[in-house]
């Protein structure tokens, strides 16, 4: 009550009601006060239903509330005293697993003096009888028993402590005795070559705890079996070779007899190992070190033979001596190569290499390549195999395999490898540039063909070498030889295609570039006379059509080539990847080299056989009237009319291309002449004048000109004529007011865009003779 009287004093305070109006004033602000306070009076008394409803849902929860706090107090009594259980329970479980060790323990002793006695007894029964497997036996239990174990045993049996060392020392002389013996028996069994006791002995070496001397022992003698069988069929390679009819295989099929027997003894070997020598062990990474060291010396023995019957040290020395030759032969003539002419193959020497003599040696090489590269393959797939299947830890297995990739990183088969892969690079090289001059020297044309022989021989020879260098299970050899492909496209067969390119196609018109070119050939062949220059004009289409055609080509080989490298090489790294996309990028370079190629003659044939050619035809254009009446519009559609004359022309230097031509370079030859026939006409026409008829006979002739032109090609010529059509249908227009529904790209979807700036607009209508030029001028373009 004293707060709302308080609140009307404050209220009342700061109001004027000196007057009857301020009164009433008052008096209104009250009356909305009241009401707003009643409003808000309603909304709170509706919602007392609501609010009672809430208060008898909260008090029927809290008697619920209340039972769930009971039985959680209950429950957290529970838990506390199984806690408290569980506590005193483990406690006793704990004691009663410490006295089962110790049990055991004990137990474990009495079992160990008991084995001791009985081995210590059987053991020397064992050598006195030779029955090493018996006697072993005995000495691997023996050694399977905690030393320090029986010594606290020992100490604590006071009673007995002189038999339990008696016993030990009894066991530890038979252990050396046993050992001394079975290397020896060994030894003799190796003499006698008595295969069953060597590997008897062998399984025993493991129970007298000799993994290591027994690996090795056995490793020598397998290794000694296996030198004596190489060299046997060393001395009767060429013999087994001849009989089996692979005699340019001879040592590659050696090679791979060695290597598959290396790896046979290892497969063979491998679950005797894991059987007898534990699985955990190191034995069988031991074995193949042993056994690489022997690979390295026989693989070695075949490789000198080798070199000496195939000539590979005279071989090479030719290639060198050969590219040396080449090498002073191209910086003395420079200066004919800066004319044009590509590199010719050197003939006349007598120690020059044929490179069919090598192509077999290549062949085999690459064999021998594969061969050791599949045999670290299958090594390290059984070292992993076995590391994965016998140990569990990660690191374990790392460890196993980095053994074993030291090995290979040292042996020095390895180094052979690379040797042979460095021989193969070589010859490949020497190969297959040498084909390819042969190729482009023996290059042969047939009438009725598009292109010559070269194409298809240069591009066999290339994917030739390109598919052995796969065969070589290389990935460094196959980028390598990419990259002499792609060098060899750059250098001598690029530039045999370009060499006729740039003497230029001899016509009757000569401008002043062929005119040099013509005297350099003179120079070189003599004068040309009708026969050369028709011979030098086929030569010319022919190396077109080569250059275009080789740009299919090079486009299939690359596309061929990653579908076979990923099938050769399936499982290499990102850097690999990386390494092979940069090589197959170089020949999508030299693809790009011949498109420019391509694009150099067409350019030739644009000024040698088209524009001189076209001039004349097009200035008929300026000899034939403009200005018609109807009769004379009559008399020239009844004659020849200046289209029907260009098409004719047009028609015969085209089909002269025609059946020459490749179709890529016929259209585009076609592309090329529908832009100079479009700029040289308007510039015909710019030097003309015209009327109404003289315009609507322009607007036909363009558009027959135009049929014609894409009909004469695949590829589309309408962008060309757009400049042309338009100028010929601003003069056909009617009136100058016309104008005005063509120009306006925007909404004028049938017209294309104006190719016309409306100053050349306005320079063209002004042609029109009947145009007003204050008409033009008003023109809003």
């Amino acid at each position: 009550m004293e707060m709302s009287k308080l609140n009307l004093n404050e209220m009342f305070s700061g109001w004027d009601i000196s007057t009857t109006e301020k009164v009433d004033e008052g008096l209104l602000r009250i009356a909305e006060k009241e009401a707003d306070v009643n409003a808000r009076l309603e909304a709170v008394l509706s919602k007392q239903c609501q609010i009672e409803a809430k208060l008898s849902g909260i008090s029927k929860a809290m008697t619920t509330l209340l039972a769930v706090e009971n039985d959680s107090n209950k429950l957290n009594m529970q838990i506390v005293n199984t806690a408290q259980l569980a506590e005193s329970v483990s406690a006793k479980v704990r004691r009663l697993d410490l006295a089962r060790c110790r049990a055991s323990e004990c137990q474990q002793r009495v079992h160990d003096l008991i084995d001791l006695q009985l081995c210590s007894q059987g053991v020397v029964k064992a050598i006195n009888e030779e029955d090493y497997e018996k006697g072993a036996g005995h000495i691997a239990r023996f050694l399977a028993m905690d030393q320090q174990l029986l010594q606290r045993t020992a100490d604590d049996v006071q009673g007995s402590i002189t038999s339990v060392s008696d016993a030990v020392r009894t066991l530890e002389d038979a252990t050396e005795k046993m050992r001394e013996l079975i290397s020896k028996r060994f030894d003799e069994a190796v003499q006698h070559d008595d295969l069953a006791s060597v590997e008897r002995f062998f399984k025993i070496f493991p129970l007298v705890g000799c993994h290591r001397i027994g690996i090795e022992k056995f490793s020598g003698y397998i290794c000694q079996k296996l030198s004596a069988k190489a060299q046997k069929e060393l001395r009767n390679t060429q013999d087994i070779a001849k009989a089996e009819r692979r005699l340019h295989l001879a040592y590659a099929d050696r090679l791979t007899a060695i290597l598959e027997n290396f790896a046979r003894v290892v497969e063979v070997n491998q679950p005797i190992i894991e059987a007898f020598y534990g699985q955990e062990s190191s034995s069988l990474v031991d074995m193949v070190t042993i056994l690489q060291r022997e690979c390295d010396l026989e693989v070695k023995n075949l490789l000198l033979e080798f070199n000496k019957n195939r000539q590979i040290q005279y071989r090479i020395k030719q290639v060198n001596d050969s590219a040396q030759r080449q090498s002073g032969a191209s910086m003395a003539g420079n200066s004919i190569q800066s004319l044009g002419h590509y590199r010719k193959p050197s003939g006349g020497s007598i120690d020059k290499l044929n490179p069919k003599d090598i192509d077999a040696i290549i062949a085999e090489i690459t064999v021998m390549h594969s061969r050791i590269e599949l045999y670290f393959r299958f090594m390290r797939r059984r070292l992993q195999t076995n590391a994965e299947t016998c140990l569990q830890d990660k690191e374990a297995q790392k460890q196993i395999l980095d053994v074993y990739e030291k090995v290979v990183k040292q042996c020095d088969l390895s180094r052979q490898m690379q040797e042979i892969l460095s021989t193969y690079l070589l010859f490949e090289k020497y190969f297959m540039e040498e084909s390819v001059m042969k190729a482009i020297g023996l290059d042969t044309y047939e009438a009725g063909q598009q292109c010559s022989s070269m194409v298809d021989e240069v591009f066999f020879i290339l994917r030739k070498s390109i598919r052995r260098s796969l065969t070589t299970q290389s990935i460094n050899g196959t980028c390598a030889v990419i990259n002499n492909v792609a060098s060899c496209l750059d250098g001598d067969f690029v530039t045999a295609l370009r060499a006729p390119l740039k003497n230029g196609y001899p016509s009757g018109y000569i401008d002043l570039a062929q005119a040099y070119n013509a005297i350099q050939t003179s120079l070189q062949q003599g004068k040309l006379h009708s026969s050369d220059a028709d011979r030098v004009r086929t030569n010319f289409i022919v190396q077109l059509n080569n250059a275009d055609m080789s740009t299919e080509y090079i486009e299939t080989l690359w596309q061929t080539m990653e579908q076979e490298i990923a099938g050769t090489f399936p499982n290499i790294s990102p850097v690999e990847r990386q390494l092979l996309d940069s090589c197959l990028t170089e020949l999508k370079t030299i693809r790009d080299a011949l498109k420019a190629t391509v694009d150099f003659g067409i350019q030739q044939l644009r000024s040698s056989a088209i524009r001189p050619r076209l001039n004349p035809w097009v200035d008929e254009f300026l000899n034939y009237s403009h200005h018609l009446t109807e009769e004379e519009l009559s008399a020239y559609e009844a004659g020849e009319t200046f289209v029907q004359y260009f098409i004719v022309q047009l028609d015969g230097l085209l089909n002269s291309f025609k059946n020459a031509l490749s179709a890529r370079n016929y259209d585009a030859l076609v592309s090329i002449l529908a832009t100079e026939v479009t700029n040289r006409l308007e510039r015909a026409i710019m030097k003309s004048t015209f009327n109404r008829l003289g315009g609507l006979v322009l607007d036909q002739e363009v558009r027959a000109l135009g049929t014609y032109l894409t009909g004469a090609t695949s590829w589309s010529v309408r962008d060309k004529m757009t400049r042309l059509s338009q100028i010929a249908t601003l003069l056909n227009l009617d009136k100058v007011s016309e104008l005005s529904e063509y120009w306006n790209p925007e909404n004028n979807s049938e017209m294309p865009s104006w190719r016309l700036t409306p100053n050349e607009a306005r320079t063209i209508l002004a042609l029109r003779s009947d145009f007003r030029m204050d008409d033009i001028k008003r023109l809003q373009l």
